[in-house]
């Protein structure tokens, strides 16, 4: 049986490093050692938030996104981590996805994306950092997801479900993922327990939900912050247990439920937030759940989101 990490990133953030972010960097090498020391077999991965074509000086300084002349979202980072995919993952176990922004320069973006069809997985949104909203992909945004379509590429898009983010709602996301019923989605980070909208996504054939850095999501509903579901919407879950939290969501997700790590972002360090954990942390819940949840969250569910259908 293959086990699964289905959200990872591997580059740099030269935006994050400026202003004293963290992580800010880690390399494929890293997360291969980690996946071994782990009992992890494959991954899906894809390059940080912030790409170089945003000014990194302007983020660090005033926390604005300048695009700077004749860049282009990713143009970079994309071919960037498949060279070096390519060179040190000689046994095949990465899978790579292609970032996007569906609200800045998009032709050009299929047009950079087009000869990396081949060599990639599928594709990835995270819109709060770049402050880009997944409804434009009902929009403007729109080729990106034909281009997904046209691919067969499944699509990663982050959640988020803190008011001020504007950007990455669940309920938008599903909204697009109800829009392109062909596109296989997973839309991530368990969507911070929010349990209306995870019971949707239950019934949605085309719809995963990862649970990409879950401990530090724990934490953060055992203090109440703001970057959870409020108490009288969020998953009633013993969030003490990180292992248990993961079952409480699987009873509403069944074989919807995809384990990721985030690494390594199941670290945050940011101006307000300071939350510090381990692959070995993630790993230690997915190993610890009954063996047929287990199999189905880092085996049979992420082969199917990426490659097929749902079970029913």
């Amino acid at each position: 049986m293959l086990l699964f990490d289905v959200h990872t990133h591997i580059g740099l953030d030269l935006a994050f490093y400026l202003r004293g972010w963290w992580p800010y960097a880690t390399s494929a090498v890293d997360l291969l050692a980690e996946m071994d020391a782990n009992g992890i077999d494959q991954a899906v991965c894809f390059p940080f938030g912030v790409p170089c074509a945003f000014d990194p000086y302007a983020f660090a300084d005033h926390m604005t996104l300048d695009l700077q002349p004749d860049r282009v979202p990713f143009d970079r980072e994309n071919q960037a981590l498949i060279n070096e995919v390519q060179k040190f993952d000689t046994d095949s176990r990465l899978h790579v996805l292609a970032m996007f922004d569906p609200s800045r320069k998009v032709d050009e973006q299929i047009k950079n994306l087009q000869p990396l069809a081949d060599k990639i997985a599928g594709l990835k949104l995270q819109g709060t950092l770049i402050k880009a909203p997944v409804a434009d992909l009902l929009d403007g945004g729109k080729p990106l997801m034909q281009f997904a379509q046209q691919h067969d590429m499944p699509v990663l898009i982050h959640t988020a479900i803190y008011d001020q983010d504007v950007w990455a709602q669940p309920a938008d996301c599903l909204k697009v993922a109800e829009a392109y019923p062909d596109v296989r989605f997973n839309l991530a980070h368990s969507h911070r327990f929010h349990e209306p909208t995870l019971r949707i996504a239950a019934q949605m054939p085309n719809v995963w939900v990862d649970c990409s850095a879950h401990i530090i999501h724990c934490n953060a509903a055992l203090e109440n912050a703001a970057h959870v579901a409020k108490p009288s919407e969020r998953v009633n879950a013993d969030f003490t247990n990180p292992a248990a939290a993961l079952q409480a969501v699987y009873d509403i997700l069944g074989p919807s439920y995809l384990w990721g790590t985030d690494n390594p972002f199941m670290s945050w360090v940011d101006d307000s937030i300071f939350q510090i954990c381990t692959y070995k942390a993630e790993a230690d819940a997915l190993h610890a759940l009954p063996a047929a949840i287990k199999k189905s969250m880092a085996s049979d569910a992420p082969q199917a989101w990426l490659f097929g259908s749902k079970e029913s």
